[in-house]
């Protein structure tokens, strides 16, 4: 009788541990686990910022006149991201190359791809992106995020 009585209060009590590990957890904030593990990105160069994802850009003048946009992604969420869609804009134009919307279907944690855009000349560098995206092991979270942003020029040569 006092062994299963025993038996039960362990039990509780890993219950109860648990739960307080998951309150901490959410109080935390979204994401407050994965940050531990950010990538060092100079403030000016973040467009979007998100518990799940953060993109990076800058923008480079063509000799042609056209504009190269350079985005570098990063999967911060705790899960492969899936269906990613991204709408991008720079001054209210789509891009020339490649298409807007751009779809990844499967954005691993440890990738941190790079999407270069051609648009023609704008008066503006203001970036503007919005994405959808699904998360978990058969994608049954999901979440959007959107920003705006004046983009700062590259550091390198543009590739061409």
């Amino acid at each position: 009788m006092r062994t299963t009585l025993a038996l039960w209060i362990a039990f509780l009590v890993i219950i109860v541990l648990f739960a307080a590990s998951l309150l901490a957890a959410r109080q935390a904030g979204a994401g407050g686990l994965t940050r531990a593990n950010a990538p060092a990105i100079p403030p000016e160069r973040i467009i979007l910022d998100s518990s799940d994802l953060v993109i990076e850009g800058c923008i480079a003048p063509l000799p042609s006149g056209e504009q190269e946009v350079r985005l570098k992604l990063y999967n911060m969420g705790l899960t492969t991201l899936r269906e990613m869609r991204l709408e991008v804009a720079l001054d209210g134009k789509p891009p020339k190359s490649p298409a807007s919307p751009i779809t990844i279907r499967r954005f691993p944690r440890r990738v941190t791809p790079e999407i270069v855009l051609l648009f023609d000349k704008t008066a503006r560098r203001e970036l503007s992106i919005k994405v959808d995206y699904r998360w978990g092991l058969l994608g049954s979270g999901g979440g959007s995020v959107s920003a705006s942003k004046l983009l700062p020029p590259c550091q390198s040569a543009p590739s061409q």
